[in-house]
């Protein structure tokens, strides 16, 4: 985890104008009935965490591919994850876990042996300590706690992360410190705590819409499982 210098310095101080999104944060999980929604992005009172914030709040309405390193610190092995969206349609696949959302209806199937359920389910990636929402609102909502607990003011810097320009705020709070980046463009670009690194490795504003359906020869009633 890269570490950096503080500055003390005064910022004003905004008002926290919404909750925050708290139940996102859970390693397991399982969402039933319609398709989730993104959650409204709180404003926070720390000036460099809130930039960040701020992009992070534009993922649920951009069109892009993206590929990301996820590194759980309990294994230290990196598991390659692909983002996709384009309008209400998306499609996350997380190791052998594919996140499939389309409009009004919700998947998730394993790759290997092709079962899916008709929800998503988080408990299926609980291993590597983060959501399908990785990428958006469900590091947004670790971003909010973190600002609210904070022990000095975010360190903000401008990075070059996958070929693009990033916003990113190194959060002081008991025990080190968190890092957070995201594209000028919206999503997650960067992620470093003690209990997992998540990295941009590719970022494009195109997509694949043959790759949003997930795998064609997997049944989406082959498994009624718990979930």
């Amino acid at each position: 985890m890269p570490t950096a210098q503080h500055h003390h310095r005064s910022i004003p101080r905004f008002r926290l104008v919404a909750l925050t999104i708290g139940l996102m944060l859970s390693a397991a999980g399982c969402f039933t009935g319609q398709r989730p929604e993104l959650e409204p992005i709180p404003v926070i009172d720390d000036a460099a965490a809130q930039v960040v914030m701020e992009r992070l709040d534009r993922a649920g309405s951009v069109t892009f591919t993206a590929t990301y390193d996820i590194i759980p610190s309990t294994t230290g092995e990196t598991t390659q994850a692909t983002v996709r969206q384009l309008d209400d349609r998306t499609r996350i696949t997380i190791g052998n876990v594919d996140f499939i959302i389309d409009r009004e209806s919700s998947r998730t199937c394993r790759l290997d042996d092709q079962i899916c359920v008709d929800s998503i389910d988080d408990a299926r990636i609980s291993d590597l300590n983060v959501t399908h929402r990785f990428w958006s609102d469900g590091i947004a909502a670790r971003l909010s706690i973190d600002a609210a607990r904070r022990v000095g003011f975010s360190e903000g810097h401008l990075e070059t992360i996958a070929g693009r320009p990033a916003a990113c705020a190194d959060v002081p709070v008991l025990g080190g410190t968190v890092v957070y980046c995201a594209l000028d463009a919206g999503v997650l670009a960067r992620y470093f705590n003690a209990d997992v690194s998540i990295e941009l490795t590719s970022f494009t504003n195109d997509v694949d819409v043959t790759a949003l359906d997930g795998d064609p020869d997997i049944d989406p009633d082959s498994d009624t499982g718990d979930a």
